[in-house]
């Protein structure tokens, strides 16, 4: 599947124009809004929405690792790996 990344207004009649995106015409799309005005939507529960998205997407679940949790990962894999 191809992902692609636009940023795009709605207009104020509910109609977001991909006129930049001929190759997409006539086909089927999945199309997820992520709103860039914080005070529509609290990070916490635009986050909660996307993991319900994606679980009935049946893709892989998404974790929120740190830096330092992922750093710690990364550093027992290595570790592990060359011993």
């Amino acid at each position: 599947m191809q992902t692609y990344q636009i940023d795009a207004s709605v207009s104020d009649k509910g109609v977001i124009s991909l006129s930049s995106m001929p190759y997409l015409y006539n086909k089927k799309v999945k199309l997820i809004i992520i709103s860039t005005d914080d005070n529509v939507i609290e990070s916490e529960k635009r986050k909660h929405a996307m993991e319900r998205l994606l679980k009935r997407q049946n893709t892989m679940p998404v974790n929120h690792w740190t830096d330092e949790e992922l750093d710690t990962l990364r550093y027992e894999r290595l570790k592990e790996k060359y011993q």
